[in-house]
């Protein structure tokens, strides 16, 4: 595997985070370490992603969940109870309710239509 960068292009920081962009709708999100990072239309639940996915009916209000550990170690979750849309890890749907590991460069959609892709930066797997 080759080292991920440790400085963003985005942001040019080197604290560990993760950075999704998305090209439809426009976002791009940073998330470093801490509590997750939830995706979906609800925005109680998913206030950084609710107005932008307001008109894609196709996004679940509960869609999925990034977690960045301290390691710089990051995972994707579908709630439990699933998606009638599906959340899919470089175009193999996930399980719902099962952590599964992000690396960088990796493509996360929700649904069929709504891609991001994944960079990792800062310290952590795949440095060094």
């Amino acid at each position: 595997m080759a080292p991920r960068d440790a400085r963003c292009a985005s942001c040019d920081r080197t604290r560990t985070h993760a950075l999704l962009v998305c090209t439809e709708p426009c976002l791009e999100l940073r998330h470093g370490p801490g509590p997750p990072l939830h995706l979906g239309r609800h925005p109680d639940w998913a206030p950084r992603t609710a107005a932008a996915f307001a008109g894609w009916n196709k996004i679940s209000r509960h869609h999925a969940s990034l977690t960045v550990d301290p390691d710089g170690t990051a995972w994707v979750e579908e709630p439990e109870a699933g998606t009638r849309n599906g959340t899919y890890l470089n175009r193999a749907r996930i399980a719902p309710g099962v952590r599964t590991p992000v690396r960088d460069g990796d493509q996360l959609r929700l649904g069929l239509r709504v891609s991001f892709v994944v960079r990792l930066y800062g310290p952590g797997p795949g440095t060094g």
